[in-house]
């Protein structure tokens, strides 16, 4: 997902377009209030783009958690399709070679959950001491 923008990245013709559809198009305007469970009457032209910027955000944000929902549903399908692992007609060099990127993936998906494990301690304040020391010479 990209970025959020600040307030000051869009242009006054950005502004004043997004303005004015709220403004004029009495659609856009019912949905906006549905979404936001207030009126838009008497809001200030800042108000109007500041809730424009926040259903942007919030629709990119729901697009971002769908297409990681789509991802992981062909994740699992790819996988249920390879769970047995080598197929029987696979060729015997790249039956070894899929077995090889399996080992590999599993020992990173560990090393990725260790190191996860080691950054929640030192957010949490559990760090541990280092066990290792590095000798060498001092410069004076």
């Amino acid at each position: 997902m990209s970025r959020r923008r600040r307030a000051q990245e869009y242009s006054q013709e950005e502004f004043d377009a997004a303005v004015a559809l709220i403004q004029t198009d009495p659609a856009l305007r019912a949905d906006i209030e549905a979404i936001v469970g207030q009126s838009l009457d008497g809001r200030s032209p800042r108000e109007l783009f500041d809730a424009f910027r926040a259903i942007e955000h919030a629709t990119r944000l729901q697009l971002t958690v769908a297409e990681f929902g789509r991802a992981r549903q062909l994740i699992r399908q790819t996988r249920n399709t390879l769970e047995e692992l080598p197929p029987p007609d696979m060729p015997p060099s790249t039956a070894a070679y899929v077995e090889d990127l399996q080992t590999r993936f599993d020992q990173a998906k560990a090393r990725v959950r260790e190191l996860e494990a080691a950054n929640a301690a030192l957010r949490a304040g559990r760090v541990t001491p280092i066990s290792r020391v590095v000798k060498g010479e001092v410069a004076s």
